[in-house]
């Protein structure tokens, strides 16, 4: 498929994009933002984001929190309503014959992450940010409250394309950092790796 015809959107988490919506536990990793959007204006990729569901919810002042305090139905129904219009464009832009390419959230956030595991617990005996120093490989690892929510609207409209994670605490050359880059590449450009397979 030619550059010209594979016209490409991508969806991605508000932070991303603006890292000062990041609650500062996480950094607010500017250069990492920048090579990203770097990437992807270079590659001539549409990119949809949908607001901060902690920062709409919550504000800038907000405590880092765990997975299991966001996961209730007002934070859910919240980021349902946050879906709406993010949903709306990719519809219209896949009616158009745009291919959306993965979804991108943030590692070890409650809410955008993809792979939340075991974290440690807080004086109050609730879920911190905090994951666990080597967590058992049999701990169930969940999704974020909200890439879960936008994993059931994407399947309501047969839509499957990768779920990605920023590695914003990597350095670079590190190998999960590596193993993003590789793993963004080759969703948006599949052609390149079809041809080396």
């Amino acid at each position: 498929m030619s550059k010209r015809k594979d016209r490409k959107i991508i969806l991605i988490a508000q932070c991303l994009v603006n890292p000062y919506c990041r609650v500062h536990l996480l950094g607010q990793n500017f250069p990492l933002s920048h090579e990203l959007m770097d990437y992807l204006m270079r590659e001539r990729v549409g990119v949809i984001q949908y607001p901060c569901p902690e920062t709409t919810a919550m504000g800038l002042m907000r405590n880092p929190q765990g997975r299991q305090q966001y996961d209730n139905i007002f934070f859910r129904q919240h980021c349902k309503e946050l879906l709406q219009i993010p949903m709306l464009m990719v519809r219209e832009f896949i009616r158009n014959r745009y291919r959306l390419t993965c979804f991108i959230g943030l590692e070890n956030s409650p809410t955008c992450g993809i792979h939340w595991g075991k974290h440690k617990v807080n004086k109050y005996m609730t879920e911190s940010p905090n994951p666990v120093d080597g967590p058992d490989p049999n701990d169930p690892v969940l999704m974020g409250i909200m890439a879960e929510i936008l994993s059931e609207e994407l399947g309501r409209e047969n839509v499957t394309v990768p779920f990605l994670e920023f590695p914003t605490k990597e350095e670079a050359g590190s190998p999960k950092r590596n193993a993003f880059w590789n793993d963004l590449k080759r969703a948006i450009q599949p052609e390149m790796y079809d041809v080396e397979s």
